[in-house]
């Protein structure tokens, strides 16, 4: 348990560099599952894995469209602005 902590620790002194590309934005989707996830778990009062799992996929999919959308609208304003 000691042997990984220092590992665990490094990982904030010196992050992952994930970079500003479009392609660096796939890394949202893995944090929206894992925030879907631990939101559904924490809120149902007994857990079915079949009602667990359709609700983090609906909750995943509605968070995923709206970062999307968010995303598009900030980019047409900024074209709009700028043009």
């Amino acid at each position: 348990m000691a042997e990984g902590f220092p590992l665990i620790l490094a990982g904030f002194f010196a992050p992952v560099d994930i970079g500003n590309t479009p392609f660096s934005l796939l890394w949202m989707f893995p944090l929206l599952l894992s925030i879907a996830v631990v939101y559904k778990a924490t809120r149902l009062r007994v857990l079915f894995w079949k009602a667990f799992s359709l609700e983090v996929l609906v909750l995943f999919l509605t968070l995923s469209g709206f970062m999307i959308l968010t995303g598009v609208v900030l980019n047409l304003v900024v074209w709009l602005i700028t043009s």
